[in-house]
């Protein structure tokens, strides 16, 4: 294949993924991310 057109099929790919992410999505996602980062730190806090 084309190089050119792989580019091309792999933007128009990243583009759909990007429309189907919503912001809502995007905010559960983030606070998932962010729940489980602080519940590693707590604990280690409480040790110390």
């Amino acid at each position: 294949m084309d190089p050119k057109l792989t580019i091309l099929i792999i933007l128009i790919g990243a583009v759909i993924v990007l429309s189907h992410l919503t912001e809502e999505n995007l905010g559960r996602m983030r606070r998932q991310f962010v729940d489980r980062r602080w519940r590693k730190l707590v604990p280690l806090r409480r040790r110390s």
